[in-house]
């Protein structure tokens, strides 16, 4: 039985599978209802808000004989359509979108205009209602069987729509389309097919899904993107999502594939994810933001190793403990030394940040265990474009037993509650805020982030609200 679409399964699911975004730097999951919601803006701007999309195309054929040849004569035919709302689907695996619009209404006319004899169709500018035709009454189009023009459209990569940004666009000039339950008296559905794509390409009719911009924002390369890919998805619960592949500072892989089986968790109402990996979140997230605080420890970050398949970051240089203690009676006295170097890897929690864990035991006539366990949790403040992740230490547990016991804790627990947790605190998630709110662009909306979690590579869910 499929999971459902709540963000605790989709938590549970980042953290068990580790990095889950296959080679990918960032990935946007959009619900296929929120790009509608673009669409259906855009539309309202086309049309002002009238509901509908009025077309009116007018075309002329060859050059004929007038009547006892004094002069000659094209033929004209103009028609008039009212198009609904579009209906757009995506299909998944595929670079393009089917879409259809209810005819609503309209005219067709038929005229006759005086030329030259080396008239040339295709120059000709003749405007609707065009004075020069000697026009026919006008014969309203047939709606009774519900007409509607259907078709698809390639989804394509241009800049210059929005900025300089990289944008995704549906461009109607490009698409393919037949009109359905339609007949109209002496023309053929083809030509007029035509002529409405040649009306698309003058009036520039195009839906823009999302920009991403390539400008170095965030101030990082791993948050620099340098090439993006689209792809849609159809989960088991349902759900069209529609994918931005996004490479940074990394190399695009051949698969579209991310490794998590719903990306937007639905069922908790939220209608888009943006995953960073684990790569670039402690490369230049955590690890700069810590070392870039001036703290006496530095952090690295580390590739996936044998039994955790992510990235983590691990303390350096490590944290030397030294000294000496004695026992015994005042005629037999034992004097022991001990040297303990202790380090500390931070990784990901499903519901907890960051967490930084180690375990030591030492050898000799003095061992000693220590286990150092603390979380960090991540949070979400401000609101609209002013939104910020931070990073809230919380209070670290330190166990030591045998020799040396109160000594050595009191250091540990004083180094973490001090200098590690003021770095920690000094973290900025200004590059991923940067990153998610303007690298990535989408038409009249912006990404109301509800829910901030690091199980391995970063989450960010939310929703859409206008800007």
């Amino acid at each position: 039985m499929p999971s459902p679409a709540t963000l605790s399964n989709l938590l549970q699911q980042m953290y068990q599978n580790k990095e889950v975004l296959q080679g990918w730097d960032a990935v946007m999951n959009l619900l296929e209802s929120s790009v509608n919601t673009f669409f259906m803006k855009q539309w309202n701007q086309q049309t002002g808000g009238a509901g509908r999309l009025c077309i009116a195309v007018v075309w002329c054929e060859g050059v004929l004989p007038a009547p006892g040849h004094q002069g000659w004569f094209t033929n004209v035919t103009q028609v008039q359509v009212d198009l609904g709302p579009p209906l757009f689907q995506f299909m998944s695996g595929r670079n393009e979108v089917t879409v259809r619009q209810d005819i609503l209404g309209g005219a067709t006319r038929l005229g006759t205009m005086s030329v030259p004899s080396n008239f040339n169709p295709s120059t000709a500018q003749i405007s609707p209602n065009d004075p020069r035709v000697d026009w026919a009454a006008p014969q309203p189009v047939d709606t009774s069987k519900h007409p509607y023009l259907s078709g698809t459209v390639g989804l394509q990569q241009v800049q210059g729509v929005v900025g300089s940004a990289h944008s995704l666009v549906l461009n109607f000039a490009q698409g393919a389309f037949a009109l359905n339950a339609l007949s109209v008296v002496g023309v053929d559905n083809t030509v007029l097919v035509n002529q409405l794509k040649n009306w698309f390409a003058t009036h520039q009719v195009r839906y823009v899904l999302a920009s991403v911009d390539f400008q170095n924002i965030a101030g990082a390369s791993g948050l620099t993107p340098t090439s993006l890919r689209f792809n849609v998805v159809t989960t088991n619960a349902g759900n069209t999502v529609v994918q931005l592949l996004i490479t940074t500072n990394g190399n695009p892989p051949s698969s579209n594939v991310i490794n998590v089986n719903e990306p937007v968790p639905t069922a908790d109402g939220l209608t888009c994810t943006l995953m960073i990996s684990s790569r670039v979140l402690y490369q230049d997230v955590l690890c700069r933001g810590f070392n870039g605080h001036g703290g006496n420890f530095s952090l690295y970050p580390m590739g996936p190793k044998a039994g955790y398949n992510a990235w983590y970051a691990t303390i350096s240089p490590q944290m030397h403990f030294q000294g000496s203690f004695s026992y015994g009676n005042c005629c037999d006295r034992t004097t022991v030394t001990y040297s303990v170097y202790l380090g500390g890897d931070y990784t990901g929690t499903a519901t907890e940040g960051f967490a930084l864990s180690q375990q030591i035991h030492t050898q000799g006539n003095a061992p000693v265990d220590i286990t150092v366990s603390a979380r960090y949790a991540v949070a979400l403040s401000g609101s609209g474009a002013g939104q910020a992740i931070r990073i809230i230490p919380g209070t670290p547990s330190v166990t030591v037993s045998g020799g040396a016991e109160g000594e050595m804790k009191s250091r540990l627990q004083d180094i973490l509650n001090n200098d590690i947790r003021n770095s920690m605190a000094g973290v900025s998630f200004n590059p991923v805020t940067y990153f998610a709110l303007r690298n990535l662009l989408f038409p009249g909306n912006l990404i109301n982030m509800s829910q901030v979690q690091v199980p391995a590579d970063l989450l960010i869910a939310g929703t859409f609200s206008p800007q």
